[in-house]
């Protein structure tokens, strides 16, 4: 009996700490959802400004997000990602992971791409992606240690091309739909074009390629910290 009724008690511990988690947080752009950490990785489509996400973890130096959108999985930004923290919308990195429960991961492609891709058009370049190293994201820091000053790595910032920078402030639009399952215009699913609209500066290849190590597993792609 009491080892049932420990049983129950972890399982409503985790459920708390699940319910905590499952907040969902919002694009404040509309901005490139990746199947990496690196605008050279190909795009599965454009989530809308306004959308609810899931984040379900971001790299060391918080420049990239690995996040949930209806049934599709990838990488974004992490500044065009905001919460409600404490009634006002806040970009992630202006308060930091711990504060959302939010793991630090790193990434490796043939894991993520075997556990989300398998069967998509771009699946079949695999073998590329499995070998392509990601590359530290120009133009980005990583969050100071302590406490944060909201608005830290505003400081120099400069947005990536065909993108304004995240607003000061921002709330979500009114009219948007309600619910996390929209997916929007899938151009590599429909072999469109890629607008590379998160792409920086004059680099023909992208000029934003902030990501993490390539450094093992946990949970498939994921170490936590």
């Amino acid at each position: 009996m009491r080892s049932f009724l420990a049983a129950v008690a972890v399982l409503a511990t985790l459920g708390i700490t699940a319910a905590a988690q499952a907040e969902p947080g919002y694009s404040t752009a509309n901005v490139n959802m990746r199947t990496g950490p690196d605008i050279d990785f190909p795009s599965i489509g454009v989530i809308p400004e306004g959308e609810p996400i899931y984040i379900e973890g971001c790299l060391r130096d918080e420049s990239w997000c690995d996040v949930r959108w209806g049934p599709d999985r990838g990488w974004v930004y992490s500044e065009y990602l905001a919460f409600d923290y404490r009634g006002n919308m806040v970009a992630v990195p202006d308060i930091g992971l711990a504060a959302f429960r939010i793991p630090y991961v790193t990434f490796s492609a043939r894991d993520y791409w075997g556990r989300y891709y398998v069967g998509r058009p771009w699946y079949a370049e695999r073998n590329r992606w499995y070998g392509y190293k990601v590359r530290p994201r120009p133009g980005w820091r990583a969050p100071p240690p302590g406490q944060r000053r909201a608005g830290w790595w505003r400081d120099g910032y400069n947005a990536p091309r065909g993108m304004k920078a995240p607003p000061q402030r921002w709330n979500r639009p009114p009219n948007h739909r309600n619910h996390d399952h929209y997916r929007g215009p899938d151009r590599r699913d429909s072999r469109g074009p890629d607008r590379r609209d998160d792409r920086r500066g004059n680099d023909h290849r992208g000029g934003d390629h902030r990501g993490g190590g390539d450094r093992g597993h946990d949970r498939g792609h994921e170490h936590r910290r």
